[in-house]
Order: structure tokens, then C-alpha cells, then sequence
């Protein structure tokens, strides 16, 4: 945990900030700086919880985020009371997985029937959160300042496991709000901002937003030299395609990071060969917060249980095993404005086991994408797409790459070349889709100048089926 244990290991610490000037150690935190302390030492011993012990508190916590719903969201009173639950019921896991699941499409429905009519004070200032409606079904929640400060204690806390140095200088290429990252020069930041800078002293951070051009990016890189960079999966590939074909090197970067899209484990590995630095995943949903964070000692996942329930369940609702795949059902514990219980996500994940770390929170080996990212098969069967780009480039000069599946017969492949590719590569193309994709679709190719527009929100999506 960065408080407790930046504390404990170096007396005093230089780079923790103190609220009142001349009181250098020990450090005066501003009142936000507090919370986030008290929170991180919390955090710092429950990760050696063992599972048990987690979801017993985890049910406590539910227990009453129900009763706050029944008394006071309209949706709830109607929903909960409709499966039998009522106010004071002990709560346990076979109790609980029978109250029903949320769709985004109930979410959509019910607007201000999902918001609470009584919200505490304590909470703080309730406000609106959209989601970026990449999977096509835009949501609208409410939120409190509460939420914000545990996004901000699980910022800190992903920081804390990979040993980031604030002291560094830390770059972002994602979407740009406003007049924020405006390419080619982007925008700098005196610190990494909030949470570090509540705490810490930082180094300058810079943000330039993901529409800009590959080479664009290069450039603005090279420029500020960053020692960490957090950006999309689908972003990262064309920069390391990019500077593999340039034999470009960025030195003193430390560390790569992603979020928003599905990180692979081929994007895992090429990243460690061509640029030779580690590369950090998150998993996190605008509505939900924080879902889980790369293990420090392994690639898989770990569940910010302290925040959020999730289960990942198969088609016929039954938990899935460590191994087994399954759709993301999430409880949010701590949105007590729009409260969100067994709420689909449209995401897939693999449950993961028990992580050699001694962490007791619940692991997800990967997060496999969403439900439109499946490809389905005229027999009514359908499965993750492997759509081997990497062999694309053996074939002809492809930079990028979509696939779109428009019916149960037809495949639209997106390309971005580097020439006009003969009718030869085309039909070579074909056979490798056919042959990865597990079924002779008819290809269709659609060709794009410079790159393939990203959806909603700036993210991007390789594989895309538009079948009901």
C-alpha cells in the first residue's frame, strides 16, 4: 500500500507532501491525503485476507446496499421485492445469486428510477458518469465523491504493487477531453496530478490523445522521454509495429500500461521483444470503477473485492470453475446514487486460481472481451476469434487490421496497407481468416487510408459482430 508502506520502509520519506508549511516529518496530510491514507492501510491488510474472510465482509457490505435500495431506488423496491428478498434478511451467496441480473438495457429503461431519492450527506457531492457506449448501449449513472476516492486509494494501490516511481516521468495517449492532448503537441502537467500529487511529489506528466497519428506519436515521445506510458492495447501494437519497422527505441521507459481493450498475450509478449520493457494491464468500466489489477508477480488478475463482487457465470448462470469462461456480473459495493447489483457487464472473462502471491483476492487468469467480440457459426456455436495478424504480415504489407462480422456467412476484414494488394494476397488473406476463424466465411475487404476509425470513446475492438 503507498502510504503504509512507503512509511514503513523509508523514515522519513522525501517525497510525501505535508499540508502545513515548515512540518516536513511527520508529514500533514490534507484531509483527502488522510482518507487515502486510512483507506490504503485498509487496503494494505485485506489483500491477505483469505477468500472466506473477504466475502463474508463483502455480504455485509451488500446487505446494506440492499436495504438502501429497497428503501430508497425505486427500480430496486419493485425488482428485489419481486424475488423475495426483503429488509433484515440475512444474507448469504445462494441468497443473494437469486436476485435477478441487471442488463445495460434495464439501466437504459429505468433512468431516474435507479437513482436514490435519499442519499446521504457523508457520501459527498453525487454526480453524473457516462459510459463511453462502445458496446453500442450508452449508459447515464450517478455517482458520489465516495466512489471517486476509492477509484483514487485502487489508482494508488495499482501503483504501489509495480513499484512505479513518482519521481518519473509519466506520458498517456488515450482520448482527450477537451483541449487536453490536442495533437501534435499535447499537453504537460507540472505532477501526475491526482491521487499522487494528494500524497507525493511527482515528476511531470504529459497527455496526448490517441487520434493523433502513429507517427505523430513517436516523435512526441521521443520529445518528452517518459519512464511510463499508459495507453490502449490497440494503440500500443501499431506503436511497437511502428518503431520495430523503424528500429526505434525509447530509452528510460520503465514500464508499459494498459486499459479500455482486450490485451492479448501475444501484444504481452511482442511488447517485451521489440521494446524490452514489462507491460502492466488494468481492468476497469466507467460505471463500475476498479475491477481488478495485474498481479505484481504474474500476468493474471486480481479482484478489487474490497469494491466490487464479481462472478462470472456461464450461459445457464451456474459459477464458473477456475479454467472456465464466463459472462462478468458485477455488484458495485459503495454506489449507493445509482447502485449496480449483478449488473452485466457484456464482458467475458477466465476464472483464474489461486495466485502464488498469498493474496487472497479472487483472480481472473484473463479478461477475454466483450459478448460482440464472439464469432458466431451458422450451427449456432460461437467462440473467441483467433484471427493470427501476425501471420497477416507474411502474407502482404497490412499496418492494421478490423474484422467485422455482418451475418452468419460474411466477414468484412477492415485493412489499412501499405500498397494495393493483388488479388493473389487477397485470396491468400481469405484462406488464413477462413482457416483462424474456423469456418469458410466469404470475405469482403474494405481499405482505409492512414487508419481505421476507432469507435465510441476512442476505443478500438480487432473483432466485431454485428449478428443478434
Amino acid at each position: 500500500m503507498v502510504g503504509s508502506a512507503r512509511l514503513q520502509t523509508q523514515a522519513p520519506d522525501p517525497a510525501l507532501r505535508s499540508l502545513l508549511s515548515g512540518i516536513a516529518w511527520p508529514s500533514m496530510p490534507s484531509e483527502r491525503g488522510a482518507s487515502l491514507l486510512a483507506l490504503l492501510q485498509q487496503l494494505d491488510q485485506t489483500q491477505w485476507w483469505t477468500p472466506e474472510q473477504l466475502l463474508e465482509c463483502q455480504l455485509v457490505q451488500i446487505e446494506a446496499l440492499l436495504r438502501h435500495a429497497y428503501d430508497t431506488v425505486p427500480l430496486y423496491r419493485e425488482r428485489l421485492g419481486a424475488a423475495g428478498w426483503q429488509p433484515g434478511q440475512c444474507l448469504r451467496m445462494e441468497e443473494f445469486r437469486q436476485l435477478p441480473l441487471l442488463t445495460r438495457r434495464d439501466v437504459q429503461s429505468a433512468g431516474a428510477a435507479l437513482h436514490s431519492r435519499a442519499l446521504h450527506a457523508q457520501f459527498g457531492d453525487a454526480f453524473s458518469t457516462h459510459t463511453s457506449g462502445s458496446s453500442g448501449e450508452p449508459v447515464t449513472l450517478r455517482a458520489t465523491e465516495l466512489d471517486r476516492l476509492l477509484w483514487e486509494a485502487f489508482t494508488l494501490r495499482d501503483h504501489d504493487w509495480h513499484g512505479r516511481d513518482f519521481s518519473g516521468r509519466l506520458a498517456s495517449i488515450r482520448t482527450g477531453a477537451g483541449a487536453i492532448g490536442v495533437p501534435p503537441n499535447g499537453s504537460m502537467f507540472e505532477n501526475w496530478g491526482p491521487p499522487v500529487n494528494e500524497l507525493y511529489a511527482s515528476g511531470p506528466a504529459f497527455a496526448l490523445s490517441s487520434n493523433a497519428d502513429i507517427a505523430v506519436q513517436v516523435r512526441w515521445l521521443a520529445q518528452h522521454r517518459p519512464n511510463y506510458l499508459i495507453t490502449y492495447p490497440s494503440n500500443l501494437a501499431e506503436l511497437i509495429d511502428y518503431c520495430a519497422t523503424q528500429q526505434i527505441e525509447f530509452r528510460g521507459l520503465r514500464e508499459l500500461r494498459t486499459t479500455g481493450e482486450t490485451l492479448s498475450g501475444q501484444l504481452r509478449a511482442h511488447c517485451q521483444d521489440v521494446l524490452g520493457v514489462p507491460l502492466t494491464d488494468l481492468y476497469s468500466s466507467q460505471e463500475c470503477g476498479y475491477l481488478a489489477l495485474q498481479c505484481p508477480q504474474a500476468d493474471h488478475y486480481h479482484v478489487m473485492a474490497e469494491s466490487v463482487l464479481i462472478e462470472i457465470l456461464d450461459d445457464t448462470g451456474r459459477p464458473c470453475a477456475a479454467g472456465e469462461t464466463g459472462q462478468v456480473v458485477v455488484t458495485v459495493l459503495h454506489n449507493f446514487a445509482s447502485p449496480l447489483i449483478r449488473y452485466q457487464l457484456n464482458d467475458h472473462a477466465e476464472v483464474g486460481r489461486p495466485c502464488a502471491c498469498g493474496r487472497g483476492l479472487p483472480t481472473l487468469a484473463r479478461i477475454r472481451g466483450r459478448s460482440r467480440n464472439l464469432v458466431r457459426i451458422p450451427d449456432g456455436t460461437r467462440h473467441w476469434p483467433q484471427v493470427g495478424f501476425y501471420e497477416y504480415r507474411e502474407v502482404a504489407p497490412v499496418q492494421q487490421y478490423q474484422m467485422v462480422q455482418h451475418s452468419l456467412e460474411e466477414i468484412e476484414l477492415r485493412l489499412v496497407t501499405e500498397r494495393v494488394l493483388s488479388a493473389e494476397e487477397e485470396a491468400k488473406l481469405v484462406a488464413v481468416v477462413q482457416r483462424w476463424l474456423q469456418y469458410p466465411f466469404r470475405v469482403r475487404f474494405t481499405y482505409y487510408d492512414g487508419r481505421i476509425p476507432r469507435g465510441p470513446g476512442g476505443k478500438f475492438e480487432d473483432f466485431v459482430s454485428l449478428v443478434a
